[in-house]
């Protein structure tokens, strides 16, 4: 029998989305939790074997009683188990919902940083897992251990980090997973987890989060339904990414190399977002890159109006000034004597130095210029 998982985590429900505009924050608060609930329709509506919550369900301790009363309802909808292994933003320490709260009685919570497994005998699941009890988790969990019952499907549910040994946020390298021996390793913790999941190719995966918060978490989110089976042949396992969000960010750039009026870069950044097919249900950031003319002053916020059709557009400055500038290099007043001074910074090999020192001549300029 082929067993049904779907695998989520890092929801952080109850983020206040406070990079985004007052109107827009609460919006995307509420899209949130539509998004949380409707992963746990489609576990009700396509029959799942099991729920696997892999950790930062919750954004920090402060969860709402509103956040509460859904998690009540959706959990209660579901004939299947739910299993939740607490992260670092959730963390099961006394004062948490998952010590205070009464669940549904088809909820089970690891509450220990102990390594521990929860049997589900009907399924012939063990499902092992552990919490953090505080923000820091330090060591590794899973030192010398196995699984007690290796003819049954074992499955490790953990919120750590694969990707360095010393993570404050349990580190989990490859190797310690590959010596525990889980059939599959339902993670959580790393939102953009491309990467992360090349290295654990045949050992487990990153669920990612099911929708971004803001642009660190850009493009398309989703949940992941596991498929497996265990025979005495072996352990086949398959995945597919489902979506639920309906909001997504989406990050491009404009080039504005030897642009001279500020109108051309504002229209460029219009023009990024339009050739990249952004719509009603995108949040933009269009990246002004290039090199332009040191004079230049460009607005990012008058930049954004100039972006039509999507949800919301947010427009960055990391043009350059163009470094060929004769007419500075040769200028004997002060703003030559500027220019000549922030030279070197500008050909830092820092890109944080290049940057302050070309938003520096910009300002300069300006200033001399009388425009500030």
């Amino acid at each position: 029998m082929i067993m049904k998982i779907l695998h989520t985590g890092d929801v952080h429900l109850d983020t206040p989305f406070s990079g985004l505009s007052p109107v827009l924050s609460p919006e995307m608060r509420r899209e949130l939790r539509r998004t949380f609930s409707a992963m746990m329709k489609y576990a009700a509506d396509s029959g799942v074997d099991m729920v696997l919550i892999a950790g930062d369900l919750f954004d920090n301790e402060f969860v709402t009683r509103e956040t509460v009363a859904l998690l009540r309802r959706d959990f209660s909808a579901l004939s299947c188990p739910v299993v939740i292994s607490p992260g670092n933003h959730d963390c099961a320490d006394s004062s948490s919902i998952w010590i205070r709260e009464l669940l549904p009685e088809n909820v089970c919570v690891f509450t220990d940083e102990a390594l521990n497994y929860f049997p589900f005998d009907d399924l012939g699941v063990d499902v092992y897992g552990y919490a953090f009890t505080s923000k820091f988790y330090d060591r590794c969990p899973l030192d010398g251990l196995k699984p007690e019952n290796p003819h049954r499907i074992n499955i490790l549910l953990a919120h750590g980090d694969t990707t360095s040994p010393i993570s404050r946020s349990c580190p989990l390298p490859p190797a310690a997973l590959r010596d525990f021996g889980a059939d599959w390793c339902a993670l959580g913790h790393i939102h953009n987890p491309e990467a992360a999941n090349e290295a654990l190719r045949g050992i487990g995966s990153y669920c990612g989060c099911p929708m971004g918060r803001d642009f660190g978490e850009s493009g398309d989110k989703s949940a992941t339904l596991i498929n497996i089976e265990k025979d005495e042949s072996g352990v086949r396992v398959s995945t597919e990414a489902i979506s639920f969000a309906k909001y997504s960010f989406r990050i491009c750039n404009a080039d504005c190399s030897g642009l001279s009026e500020v109108q051309d870069v504002y229209e460029a950044a219009a023009r990024a977002a339009m050739q990249n097919g952004f719509g009603a249900d995108d949040l933009v950031r269009v990246r002004l890159t290039g090199s332009v003319d040191p004079s230049l002053r460009i607005d990012p916020a008058d930049a954004a109006e100039y972006i039509k059709g999507v949800k919301y557009a947010q427009v960055r400055d990391e043009t350059s000034p163009t470094w060929n500038a004769g007419w500075l290099a040769a200028d004997k007043g002060i703003r030559g004597e500027v220019y000549r001074t922030l030279l070197p910074k500008l050909e830092s090999a820092d890109p944080a130095q290049r940057d302050t020192a070309a938003r520096a001549l910009r300002y300069a300029l300006s200033a001399l210029a009388g425009e500030l």
